[in-house]
C-alpha cells in the first residue's frame, strides 16, 4: 500500500482525477478520503461530491445493494460532515434517512432519492416539499391525502393549463405555506386555482406568481378577497404577482388604474402596485397587480405606464407597448433594475423624440444610458 501511495503521489492531479472517475463517487470517498492531505483534497472536489449514491455495486453485473453498517457509520460520522456543502444530489436506502440526516444539515441539497422505502414512511417524512410538475393536475395528486403531514409546499409548472378539473372536497388543514408559480397562461382560474386554495383552511402564508386569462372581469383586490382571502382566516402574509388579461368584445368602457388601486384600499399587505394597459391594436387589456417590495426575478410586459421604483431581485426584463419607448422611459428602466442581466424589447414603433438629442436644461448632449450588468439584449421583435 505504501508503494502504491508513492506511485499515486508521483502522478499529476489531472491524471489522478481521471483514474478516480473510473470508480463510483462513494467508493472514491470511502477508500481514499484521509489517506493523505493531497489525495483527500482531490477526492473532495465537486466531481466526486456533488452527486452521491450511497450504494455498493456488484463487480459482476453492476447491480447495487445497501452499504454495510461500518461503511455507513463512517460516512455519517466523518465523510458527510466534511463535504456537506458540496452535496446537491443524494440517493440512499429509505431506512437510512434518519442516521444520514442526523449526521449533518444539507444546505445545498437539490435532489433526494430514496429506494426501498415503505409508502407510509415516505408520506410521513415530508413536512416541506418543492416540486416542479407539468400542470396543476399533478399538484392535485400530491394534495389528494397522500402527504397528510405536509406543511409547506412550493409548486412550479410550465405548460399551458386548460384546467377544467374536479377538486376533491377533502380539506388541507395541515398546510401552512403554499407557493404557486405558473410560467404559462392559466385558463379557468375560478374553476381550478380558486377551489384548490379554498381547501387550505389554516394557511398562513400564500404566494402566487401567475398569468390569468379572464373572460368577464380583470383580477383586482375585490376578486382576491371574495374568492380567496375570506376563506383563509389564519392568513397573515399574502404576496402575489398576478397579470390578468381580457380580450375586448365590443366594450366601450374600460377600468381605470385608479379604480383597480381602490380595490386594495383595505388589503392587508403594506403596499400593492397596480398597472392597467389597454392595447387597441391587439384588442386586449392587461392588469398587473403585485405586492411590493417585488421579490421575483422576472418582470414581463413592462409598458410606458411603468412608474419606476427599485427592483433589486429582478434579473430578466421584457418591454412591450404599442406606443414608442422614449429616452426617459429607458432611463427609468435603468434606474429601476440595477441587476438586470437580460433585456427583451418588443416594440416596432419609431421614437417620436429621436431627433432631439440635447437636454432642455443645459443644452448638453443626453448621456448614454448604461446597464452595468446586462449580458443579453434581444431586439428580434423591434
Amino acid at each position: 500500500m505504501k508503494d502504491l501511495l508513492v506511485q499515486l503521489n508521483d502522478l499529476p492531479n489531472e491524471i489522478l482525477i481521471y483514474i478516480f472517475k473510473k470508480l463510483y463517487n462513494d467508493e472514491v470517498l470511502y477508500s481514499l478520503m484521509d489517506v493523505n492531505k493531497r489525495i483527500s483534497k482531490i477526492v473532495q472536489d465537486t466531481t466526486f461530491t456533488r452527486d452521491l449514491y450511497l450504494r455498493e455495486y456488484s463487480p459482476v453485473d453492476d447491480s447495487t445493494f445497501p452499504l454495510s453498517n461500518p461503511i455507513l457509520d463512517r460516512f455519517c460520522s466523518k465523510i458527510l460532515p466534511e463535504i456537506v456543502h458540496k452535496i446537491e444530489t443524494l440517493y440512499l436506502k429509505g431506512t437510512w434517512i434518519e442516521p444520514v440526516f442526523h449526521a449533518t444539515n444539507y444546505p445545498n441539497l437539490i435532489n433526494l432519492g430514496l429506494c426501498d422505502i415503505q409508502f407510509k414512511l415516505a408520506m410521513s417524512l415530508f413536512c416541506e416539499l418543492h416540486v416542479t410538475v407539468s400542470d396543476i393536475k399533478e399538484c392535485l395528486c400530491i394534495l389528494d391525502g397522500r402527504f397528510d403531514q405536509l406543511r409547506i409546499l412550493y409548486v412550479i409548472f410550465y405548460t399551458t393549463c386548460y384546467m377544467n378539473i374536479e377538486h376533491k372536497e377533502k380539506p388541507l388543514p395541515n398546510l401552512r405555506i403554499f407557493s404557486l408559480w405558473c410560467k404559462d397562461k392559466i385558463y379557468d382560474f375560478e374553476k381550478s386555482v380558486v377551489p384548490l386554495l379554498r381547501r387550505m383552511l389554516n394557511l398562513e402564508e400564500l404566494d402566487l406568481n401567475i398569468i390569468v386569462q379572464c373572460y368577464e372581469k380583470l383580477i383586482d383586490g375585490e376578486t382576491l378577497k371574495k374568492d380567496i382571502v375570506i376563506y383563509m382566516p389564519q392568513l397573515y402574509k399574502f404576496t402575489f404577482n398576478i397579470c390578468s388579461i381580457i380580450y375586448h368584445r365590443n366594450q366601450t368602457n374600460f377600468p381605470l388604474n385608479e379604480h383597480i388601486q381602490k380595490t386594495f384600499q383595505y388589503f392587508p399587505n403594506n403596499e400593492i402596485i397596480t398597472c392597467i394597459d389597454h392595447f387597441q391594436e391587439k384588442a386586449y387589456s392587461q392588469c398587473h397587480i403585485y405586492s411590493y417590495p417585488y421579490k421575483w426575478e422576472v418582470y414581463n410586459n413592462i409598458t410606458n405606464n411603468f412608474r419606476g421604483r427599485l427592483f433589486m431581485s429582478v434579473t430578466e426584463v421584457l418591454l412591450y407597448d404599442e406606443h414608442s419607448f422614449e429616452y426617459e422611459f429607458f432611463l427609468r428602466i435603468s434606474k429601476s433594475f440595477p441587476f438586470m442581466r437580460e433585456l427583451t424589447i418588443n416594440n416596432r414603433k419609431t421614437q417620436n423624440k429621436k431627433q432631439f438629442i440635447k437636454s432642455n436644461n443645459d443644452d448638453q448632449i443626453l448621456r448614454i444610458i448604461e446597464y452595468p450588468n446586462l449580458q443579453r439584449l434581444d431586439l428580434s421583435d423591434t
